[in-house]
């Protein structure tokens, strides 16, 4: 009796207990066109963590925060999505630059570290993926931003600093 009880619960950890999660949840087209996306940038998909946010981006949101700083972390113009409903689809992901992050601090015990996974939220306009935002997976909630989806700052991506980013961005989307 042992032997088959054993035998069962092996079987049934063998089936079960090897797999990363993902959610049960069948993903939508936009759920599945941003998972398409992640993959395509070498991303491997740990969960799928559902739709955060769905909005009409104008240039309202786009003056304030977070959204400035959300779509000043893309590589393309905004203004290609103003007026479009944007379904914001969450992932967390592995294989991700923000896997290894930690941050930085001359205490050692105020070090925070990514668990090795990262969460994303990419972008979903009329069935497409057009970008997204990344932030490592961490015990505790910290003040800050996030990162693009490629794990790189504002700064990086426009290669000038914040404050002369903020200066073309309210000249632009100012009314």
């Amino acid at each position: 009796m042992v032997k088959i009880v054993l035998t069962l619960m092996t079987l049934l950890f063998s089936l079960t207990g090897c797999s990363a999660p993902q959610s049960a949840t069948t993903l939508d087209q936009d759920a599945t066109a941003a998972k398409d996306y992640l993959e395509s940038k070498g991303y491997k998909v740990y969960s799928y963590e559902g739709s955060s946010e769905v909005y009409t981006l104008t240039k309202e949101k786009l003056m304030n925060l977070p959204y400035s700083n959300y779509w000043g972390l893309q590589t393309e113009d905004p203004s290609v999505y103003l007026g479009k409903e944007v379904n914001v689809q969450k992932f967390i992901v592995t294989n991700h630059p923000l896997d290894n992050w930690k941050s930085t601090s001359a205490k050692p015990e105020n070090i925070v570290k990514s668990k090795g996974k990262t969460a994303t939220w990419i972008y979903v306009v009329d069935n497409q993926a057009v970008g997204g935002h990344s932030y490592p997976v961490i015990d505790q909630a910290m003040e800050g931003g996030v990162w693009s989806i490629d794990g790189r700052t504002l700064e990086e991506i426009h290669s000038m600093s914040y404050k002369a980013w903020v200066e073309q961005w309210k000249a632009k989307f100012g009314s």
